[in-house]
């Protein structure tokens, strides 16, 4: 009896561990062919999950550039080193500006890398003379002054280089640039002294009291506040009370802009920039006193921060210019493209200019 016992023991544990053992090994037994099956599989699936990692996935975004911005698929300018200049990258506009064009020239194959002239008409000139004697294949220049970098410029026509100007404009341009891409600076100024004006009439009995922020030094900017006093002279000839104050010098520089804005003693009613830069530093000033009742007007503008503080309807920041910074790198580069491809060029092409506030800023931006 205890050895029949015993034996069935024997065999009900023999039984168990062969039921353990092959519980644990089956997972890993991949000499038997029936299991092995399984994990071979896996893998030949995983390129199902890799097209992001394709080029064809790539143009979704193409290297940042948005969706407004056609991309053209010549390849002109594939390996050709562009030599490039803006007028000033501390301002954040000009920033964009020049992030963009060298993106697109990423995307188009040719080799470029925007200096910053730093508002300073020698310092540009150097950086002209230097795209000369590293054989540029084009020069893209956004003058600071006029006539500034005149004498350069003239060197790179004379030595066959090709110049786009751009935002600014040369005095020998329309002459000898291959084109001038740019924004109509007197009609920017224009634009905002009717919206200006029309404000004033509507809320505030055609009376008011101004300060304007300048970047003094900027020709194409100064052009702007031509077009704004000239529509405001015509609205005092017709009855208007609107008192400009005085003129500070920004520099479009946020910071300039904050000081002056700080230590206005008398009481005025607008702000007026010529660049968002100096219409942010008055903004930020006024917000630091709590004061909510001058409103600023900017003529030149783009992108999330100024949209954004119209779309949360700010009391202070009014409306501003809109400028596409992306656009206008389209246009320089579809200038450039059409050169190299042997068409003609328009001598000035302008980018469409718009007023935006609160009530269309969504035109213009997604939120």
């Amino acid at each position: 009896m205890k050895k029949g016992i015993a034996l069935f023991l024997a065999l009900t544990m023999a039984m168990c561990c062969v039921a353990c053992s092959s519980g644990e090994k089956a997972p890993a037994a991949t000499n038997d062919p029936a299991p092995a099956e399984t994990p071979a599989e896996a893998p030949a699936e995983t390129p199902a999950e890799t097209p992001a990692e394709t080029p064809e996935a790539a143009p979704a975004d193409t290297n940042g550039i948005p969706a407004s911005v056609t991309i053209s698929d010549s390849t002109a300018l594939q390996g050709k080193r562009i030599g490039c200049s803006i007028c000033y990258k501390g301002d954040e506009w000009c920033a964009a500006l020049s992030d963009g064009l060298e993106k697109l020239g990423a995307v188009y194959g040719a080799e470029i890398v925007v200096e910053d002239g730093d508002l300073n008409d020698e310092t540009q000139t150097k950086q002209i003379e230097n795209m000369i004697a590293n054989n540029c294949d084009i020069i893209m220049i956004d003058p600071i002054t006029p006539d500034g970098c005149n004498e350069a410029l003239n060197k790179a026509v004379e030595a066959g280089i090709p110049v786009i100007i751009y935002d600014g404009y040369w005095t020998e341009g329309e002459e000898k640039a291959a084109t001038t891409v740019t924004w109509d600076q007197y009609e920017t100024g224009v634009l905002m002294g009717e919206y200006f004006v029309d404000y004033v009439k509507n809320n505030m009995d055609g009376k008011c009291r101004v300060v304007e922020l300048a970047n003094v030094v900027s020709t194409h900017c100064q052009e702007r506040f031509v077009g704004l006093h000239d529509v405001i002279d015509k609205a005092n000839a017709d009855g208007c009370e609107i008192e400009i104050l005085n003129q500070y010098d920004s520099a479009g520089n946020r910071e300039t802009a904050y000081n002056a804005i700080a230590a206005i003693v008398e009481p005025f009613d607008f702000v007026i920039s010529d660049v968002d830069n100096g219409a942010m530093g008055a903004l930020s000033s006024l917000q630091s006193t709590g004061n909510t009742d001058v409103k600023i007007l900017s003529m030149g503008a783009y992108g999330e921060e100024p949209f954004g503080t119209l779309h949360k309807a700010d009391p202070n920041y009014l409306a501003c210019i809109n400028v596409d910074s992306w656009i206008l790198a389209q246009f320089i580069f579809d200038g450039a493209i059409a050169h190299f491809e042997g068409k003609d060029l328009e001598a000035t092409t302008n980018i469409d200019l718009y007023v935006v506030d609160k009530d269309n800023v969504t035109d213009f931006w997604t939120f």
